[in-house]
């Protein structure tokens, strides 16, 4: 392939079903953002010219994240709805030169991707679609091919039993020519919601020959759901290796560290507790006496206080617990549990969780699923969460209630005299906590 291959990063959607949570690309894993550990993997993969299209919303953040030494990114803002939106935003950045499409919330493996490149240097003037093989029914666009292994056709979510194929298509797409995409897209791709799958379709009937670049289905993660993240957080602890505890981390008697674990700078561990990996513990953050904490991702500032479970969890930055348990659970940002409140995280019979998604019931496929909760939220003590429950930001949740339903953003729920109301919340959850860390 003569010509540089250029890579789209797509972030301009509004990822409205990964509510409570926000920007995906924000999301800290092992030290860094998400779209930060992208950057690294495309410069690695010598793809060193980028366009990221972003979204009014998360512009700001996108562009303050640092962009490393050889790579070069141009920022686009799309404005519409739908993947024929993006292209059409990046259409001014870019001329004729070959694109490779990958979506800034899904994980790629190295391997897939090297796989893919190798793929497209002996293409030719082929389109080439990523794919996975899945095992059960996957809400997304099959891929109808030929006996040639050339595919015929996209067939957007068909119904349950009616599946061209085992063979579902993820958002790695290459074509030769950016102009022609966008140019079908100009033709065919109005629709926002299978507009872009339909330009695609309308290209390979004009003879444009497609392949699929099928790889197993553990090499690729997407967070669309909240639930995802802990898929994604095992995924990254899959390639640690051994203990890597920064020298200033303070650990003291009767501590217990098994496992792979990373901990960061400024880390304080109490006496008592007992840390089995994999582990990630994030900058100054403070393990209190007597906690168990086990396949966790806990961000930076944390404190977890006296007596805390924390187990195959997600725990962001600046959050306070003491004696709590957080099973299988999603934490935002500048979260607080008050003593004694749990995330439940299995269900009596042992089923299949599922979780209300914009009104529609969602098959979570996990049968151990917590709480899901925003950032910026105060919950009281001796609150009881549901599994599977998602808790909105800025809300504030009373003493002793049993969550059992999903708590809309900035919603103040509480008891008074037995009953439970919830009104809109006036308060603001305290930031700095600085002087309380000082008495640790």
């Amino acid at each position: 392939m003569a010509q540089h291959i250029t890579a789209v990063l797509l972030s301009g959607g509004e990822s409205t079903r990964f509510w409570p949570l926000k920007e995906k690309n924000a999301l800290p894993l092992v030290g860094k953002s998400f779209l930060a550990w992208h950057y690294e993997q495309l410069l690695a993969l010598k793809l060193t010219n980028v366009i990221l299209v972003t979204n009014a919303g998360n512009e700001a953040f996108l562009k303050s994240i640092p962009v490393p030494a050889g790579l070069k990114v141009s920022y686009v803002m799309q404005t519409g709805l739908g993947q024929g939106q993006a292209v059409l935003a990046f259409e001014s950045n870019i001329g004729a030169e070959p694109i490779l499409i990958l979506n800034a919330s899904d994980y790629y493996s190295d391997a897939f991707l090297k796989s893919f490149i190798q793929h497209v240097k002996t293409s030719g003037q082929e389109m080439i679609l990523g794919a996975v093989r899945v095992n059960r029914y996957f809400p997304g666009g099959y891929l109808k091919t030929n006996a040639k292994g050339n595919i015929e056709e996209i067939v957007e979510k068909p119904q349950l039993g009616k599946e061209p194929s085992d063979v579902v298509r993820i958002v790695a797409d290459y074509f030769p020519s950016a102009t022609m995409l966008v140019e079908a897209v100009k033709k065919y791709g109005s629709d926002p919601v299978n507009g872009y799958e339909t330009a695609i379709n309308k290209l390979i009937q004009s003879g444009v020959v497609c392949k699929a670049e099928i790889t197993p289905l553990q090499t690729w993660k997407y967070l669309k759901y909240p639930w995802g993240v802990l898929s994604l957080v095992d995924e990254f602890f899959s390639h640690m290796s051994g203990q890597q505890i920064d020298k200033s981390v303070v650990i003291k008697e009767h501590v217990v560290i098994e496992g792979l674990v990373v901990i960061e700078e400024g880390v304080k561990i109490f006496e008592g507790t007992k840390i089995v990996g994999p582990v990630y513990i994030g900058k100054n953050t403070i393990i209190g006496n007597n906690n168990i904490i086990r396949h966790s991702h806990i961000g930076a500032y944390v404190v977890t206080g006296f007596s805390t479970d924390i187990t195959r969890s997600y725990i962001g930055d600046n959050c306070w617990f003491h004696t709590n348990y957080i099973g299988d659970s999603v934490i935002g940002n500048n979260v607080s549990m008050g003593s004694g409140t749990v995330c439940a995280n299995l269900r009596l019979d042992d089923g299949e969780i599922s979780s209300l998604v914009k009104g529609e019931k969602i098959d979570t496929g996990k049968n151990k699923l917590g709480a899901m909760v925003g950032d910026n939220v105060r919950i009281g003590v001796n609150t009881s969460i549901m599994p599977g429950i998602k808790i909105g930001q800025n809300s504030f949740i009373g003493a002793g209630i049993v969550v059992e339903s999903d708590v809309e953003d900035g919603k103040f729920m509480f008891l008074k005299n037995g009953t439970l109301t919830t009104v809109n919340n006036t308060k603001q959850a305290a930031v700095s906590r600085d002087e309380f860390r000082k008495t640790l």
